[in-house]
């Protein structure tokens, strides 16, 4: 077994962490590939401290690593999982454990009450070493995409109702309208972090009175945030929204990332508009305190 050394970084180790990323996760279930300016708008969304992030090294290589980001989560101070890899000729000595046992006693110092994370549903041995940590499921998860070209969106417009990008986000209102709360990367605050080129649709009667929103990232085609206020629904604002992101969007596909499955409602509606689903996740918990 290779003998690991492990240390926590910063800024500067930023550019040898991405390209341990790339590498990581080239071969993953869905591979994922970053360039540098995408890493960091990543780091960025979702709250990713270098000091608090974790490598460990063979020699002078990195061989792999947790980001960490660091906020607040059902109102405890949490560390998020933004990432764990671990390039492929290291695997099987259980990094991730060690990864973990390496940063568990600093997050205990810095008040640190519980981690979370994601991780796809399919992939056992992520989650057997989750489990053998301490996390437990907290939710499932569903991701689900369509291509512009195929959503059913020709609904008659609804009466009295001005869909419009806004400068100004109603932020503190829009949960209101919600069915479920969003995962880490979708929150309120992982949106305001973000320096990715994102619209904020809002839907306002003749009163302007806010009956919807929808948080569109341009250039990916994800979907953040998507609600009605309840009162509203069946009257085709959900639609009249999702019609100005295809608009918007540069991609030519909009996905919705980590959707609650509990929320089953909102998930008929996006199977009805011809979203399919791609992929599960689960949410994991562990509390530290």
């Amino acid at each position: 077994m290779p003998h690991f050394q492990f240390a926590f970084l910063t800024e500067k180790d930023l550019p040898e962490l991405h390209s341990t990323f790339v590498e990581a996760f080239a071969d993953y279930l869905v591979p994922i590939q970053l360039d540098y300016a995408q890493f960091q708008a990543k780091l960025k969304r979702e709250g990713v401290t270098p000091s608090f992030c974790v490598a460990a090294y063979e020699g002078k290589q990195m061989a792999g690593f947790i980001l960490t980001g660091l906020g607040e989560w059902e109102g405890k101070p949490t560390a998020y999982n933004a990432g764990t890899g671990v390039k492929p000729q290291f695997r099987g000595n259980r990094l991730t454990e060690q990864l973990y046992g390496f940063l568990f006693p600093k997050l205990l110092e810095s008040g640190v009450e519980q981690c979370l994370l994601e991780v796809i549903q399919e992939n056992a041995p992520a989650l057997k070493a989750y489990k053998a940590i301490g996390f437990q499921t907290s939710r499932a998860l569903d991701c689900f995409r369509a291509m512009k070209t195929e959503l059913l969106l020709q609904v008659k417009a609804p009466e009295n109702v001005t869909i419009g990008v806004t400068q100004n986000p109603d932020w503190k209102n829009y949960h209101h309208f919600w069915d479920m709360e969003p995962t880490w990367q979708n929150s309120t605050e992982a949106l305001k972090q973000s320096p990715d080129a994102k619209a904020v649709l809002e839907a306002r009667d003749q009163e302007a009175e806010l009956l919807g929103y929808l948080v569109l990232f341009l250039k990916s085609g994800a979907v953040a945030q998507f609600a009605v206020d309840k009162k509203e629904r069946g009257r085709g604002i959900g639609t009249a929204l999702l019609r100005e992101a295809v608009n918007l969007a540069e991609a030519p596909a909009l996905m919705f990332i980590n959707v609650d499955t509990t929320a089953s409602g909102f998930i008929y509606y996006l199977e009805r508009r011809h979203f399919k689903r791609m992929l599960g996740q689960y949410e994991m918990k562990m509390p530290l305190a």
